[in-house]
């Protein structure tokens, strides 16, 4: 019998290095370990790599093999913050792997975080962590999930963001082709940061934006420069990067929910007395209620239809929202029975408010989520398993833990409260009217 050989994916850093070292790399496997400050860096002082050792985790391992192959030792010192320099090293990095032919992609779940993420930059008036998150983010198939975000602000915004990200993309390919290798060098970086610098810090403030950087510097060093994540210390550190993976400190671990029912002071005239079913017709029955109705159809007897019922949990961070017009549409295709509840949260703490139930449903001002981020899509989940169904979940599918980062085994863990508690996940409000008004569900994929 032939012996099945076990996948391994560590990566050999001593392949790519340019100059032989007596010294071997440590390879650090990062997955799970959610006390490590990163998911993603690579030291090449102390010759270190931390990487997840997973295969569907093989971009962030090729991302830190290129800074080994591509990076300087150590970065400079600079006139200015050093995470201009390190968005610059990313981008350099992500154009070159591209351009050898084994690019940065990101699965759709992960884009959809680094969409999340842009939003809460613009939401958060952060254009200065907008614009380098889009910098990093050249070279990898998650520039559209970026700048998607930006297509709801001002022309002047719009403008200043498009400009600067797109002139470093233009600069950095023309010297690599003046050139003639795989990546720019280093000394470009060095001169586009200090330029980008320099022009952000005059023009932001004309548009009332902040030049200065809201979180300190939790990590340094050439190969952490993913974009910038939330730090260990729980405060916003530097923000979460173009990988949903390389920068989760806290990211397999949930934020604490807290259950909350709204007061539900409004009744939907359209639904009163749903709850007891609906009334019909029949020929088949035990007590005759309808004896007039014998020359017409024979149906003599009376049968109650099943309430529909069902439970709908909402995702309200971001850009998702839930009016009272919205809760009255899934109150009426449910026949009144639905329960509704609409979840988000901040930094450690969510909070998932029922806000309809039995035909009645909550005042507009309670309607507003409790915060910009999801934090606690795993607890929140857990709970939908437990009601009735058919069990809907509104959301785009990205979930993140604890400073609003994801991981892979939170991924997973979520992926199993969906497959296991029947489940289904829809995008918008007219997808769950259209399931409770059929009465059925199945289990969808997050």
């Amino acid at each position: 019998m032939q012996r099945t050989v076990p996948a391994h994916h560590k990566p050999f850093p001593e392949l790519v290095e340019r100059q032989f070292h007596d010294t071997p790399y440590s390879i650090i496997d990062t997955n799970g370990k959610t006390w490590l400050p990163t998911n993603g860096m690579a030291s090449l002082v102390e010759r270190k790599l931390l990487v997840p050792l997973l295969a569907e985790a093989r971009s962030v391992a090729r991302h830190e093999l290129a800074h080994v192959k591509w990076s300087p030792m150590r970065l400079p010192k600079v006139a200015f913050d050093p995470r201009y320099l390190m968005a610059l090293e990313d981008a350099r990095i992500n154009l070159g792997l591209r351009f050898i032919g084994i690019p940065v992609e990101l699965s759709a779940d992960e884009r959809v975080q680094v969409g999340r993420l842009s939003a809460q930059d613009l939401g958060e008036r952060d254009l200065l962590g907008f614009v380098l998150r889009a910098v990093a983010a050249q070279g990898t198939n998650a520039e559209e999930s970026v700048f998607q975000p930006l297509a709801e602000q001002s022309t002047e915004v719009r403008d200043l963001a498009f400009r600067h990200v797109w002139r470093v993309r233009i600069e950095l390919l023309r010297a690599r082709r003046v050139r003639r290798k795989p990546v720019a060098s280093f000394r470009v970086v060095r001169r586009l940061a200090a330029e980008l610098a320099r022009a952000l810090e005059q023009e932001l403030p004309r548009l009332g934006y902040s030049a200065a950087f809201p979180w300190t510097l939790a990590l340094s060093g050439a190969g952490c420069c993913l974009g910038h994540g939330r730090d260990e210390r729980g405060g916003k550190g530097d923000k979460a990067g173009v990988k949903a993976d390389d920068k989760g400190g806290h990211g397999g671990v949930s934020g604490e929910l807290k259950l909350v029912l709204a007061p539900l002071v409004h009744s939907t005239p359209q639904i009163r007395g749903g709850r007891r079913g609906r009334s019909r017709a029949t020929s088949e029955g035990s007590l005759v209620r309808y004896p007039f109705r014998w020359p017409i159809d024979g149906a003599l007897f009376r049968r109650t239809s099943r309430v529909r019922g069902g439970t709908v949990l909402i995702d309200t961070s971001g850009s998702m929202s839930l009016d009272a017009a919205g809760i009255d549409r899934i109150l009426v295709a449910s026949s009144g029975a639905a329960l509704v509840a609409l979840y988000s949260g901040h930094d450690k703490l969510g909070e998932l408010r029922i806000v309809a139930r039995d035909g009645r449903r909550a005042d507009a001002r309670d309607l507003v989520p409790f915060g910009r981020g999801n934090i606690v899509d795993e607890p929140a989940l857990l709970w939908l398993a437990r009601q009735a169904g058919p069990r809907l979940w509104i959301s785009d599918g990205g979930v993140t833990g604890i400073g609003d980062t994801t991981s892979t085994e939170l991924h997973r863990r979520c992926q199993e409260i969906v497959a296991r508690g029947g489940i289904r996940r829809v995008k918008t409000i007219d997808e769950a009217v259209a399931v409770l008004a059929r009465g059925g569900h199945h289990a969808g994929v997050v």
